[in-house]
């Protein structure tokens, strides 16, 4: 708010329209705008605070006193329009600054038109909550463990239960399923069970290897990705292919530093790609957060070859680390995925699980 205030504006508004299609910055502002939709959440230079929501959660969030005010409409666009306007009349509409990247360019439009002002990007506040978002505090730091540690569990049982003859599509669900159980929100994207070798049908045989990539979210919104490979049955080649990778993956890990660029990171990987022979590879990693593939550049990079990746990283970010690895000889290809946190030192691996897990 004081930023904001710093570019002119006496009121912030944050829009949470749809409901599962959560803009992560009114989550960051608002934790408990997960799940809910209709909400129109403004905050003020004095510190008040107003929430247009849907009737049928109002009375509880009134009587948690946790805002100034409550404006209560019925479920549906229109009336969430006309509530945030209400919300708003006490305002100069030149003296609000909006997050454009929690709303729809039809309420945009529409709420500019109503309020006598132009709907154009000098409005945004969207940047401020990025370039907090990209930094990482404590809480968020244990929420991303938490997911991970959901994730590696239901992974451990994922591999004892893995033998030949099973088919790959009712081992992903039954996954999906136990990640549910131990209490994930939801998946932070649909996992995936891949081959490292070609196999041309859903059951798995002896010999075969796998390599997983998945992930989840909690009810807080923090998210993992993980992903790791794993024999069915162990053969000397596959072997050979994931001892490359794990040396790959560690090395990478270990040779991230703050102030090293994204792009720098993905030269170090390629790198290490040419020396143990693998492919080289056109991106690294992403950032994670709020968004199994955050967004909050330029302030935190990715770990890919664009030009907003040419930005420092600096302790706090969070970020996984994933390059492909694909040998041209064998053209075995499998993903090991790590969140990494940069510290003041280096970079620490979130992720608890070893890379070698049945073998």
């Amino acid at each position: 708010m004081e930023q904001a205030q710093e570019r002119g504006y006496e009121a912030v508004v944050f829009f949470n329209e749809v409901i599962r299609q959560n803009p992560s910055n009114t989550i960051y502002v608002m934790p408990s705008a997960l799940g809910d939709e209709h909400q129109t959440f403004i905050m003020d230079a004095n510190g008040d605070t107003t929430l247009v929501m849907p009737h049928w959660g109002a009375p509880r969030v009134k009587a948690s006193g946790e805002y100034n005010d409550v404006i209560v409409i019925k479920q549906e666009k229109g009336h969430h329009i006309k509530g945030t306007l209400q919300a708003l009349s006490r305002y100069k509409g030149d003296k609000l600054g909006f997050d454009l990247s929690t709303v729809s360019a039809q309420m945009w439009y529409r709420i500019a038109k109503e309020l006598g002002v132009s709907p154009s990007p000098e409005y945004d506040i969207s940047d401020i909550v990025f370039k907090e978002r990209s930094i990482k505090d404590e809480y968020e730091i244990e929420e991303i463990c938490r997911a991970i540690e959901i994730t590696e569990t239901a992974f451990h049982i994922l591999i004892e239960e893995t033998k030949p003859g099973n088919n790959v599509h009712y081992m992903k669900k039954e996954l999906d399923a136990n990640m549910i159980e131990l209490g994930a929100y939801e998946f932070s994207f649909d996992s995936s069970i891949g081959f490292i070798k070609g196999n041309n049908t859903d059951y798995l045989k002896h010999g075969d290897a796998l390599s997983l990539d998945v992930g989840v979210r909690l009810e807080t919104g923090y998210c993992s990705d993980m992903g790791r490979n794993w024999h069915v049955t162990w053969e000397k080649a596959t072997e050979d292919y994931m001892d490359r990778a794990m040396q790959a993956q560690v090395d990478g890990i270990n040779g991230i530093k703050p102030g090293m660029t994204g792009n720098q990171v993905l030269d170090h990987a390629n790198e290490l790609n040419r020396e143990l022979g693998f492919k080289e590879t056109v991106r690294t990693g992403h950032q994670i957060g709020l968004d199994v593939h955050d967004y909050t550049m330029p302030y935190s990079p990715s770990f890919g070859p664009i030009e907003t990746d040419n930005q420092p990283l600096k302790p706090g970010m969070t970020l996984t680390y994933e390059p492909n690895r694909r040998d041209p000889k064998t053209n075995y290809r499998g993903h090991i995925e790590d969140i990494i946190l940069v510290t003041k030192n280096g970079a620490e691996c979130l992720n608890q699980m070893p890379y070698r897990i049945t073998w």
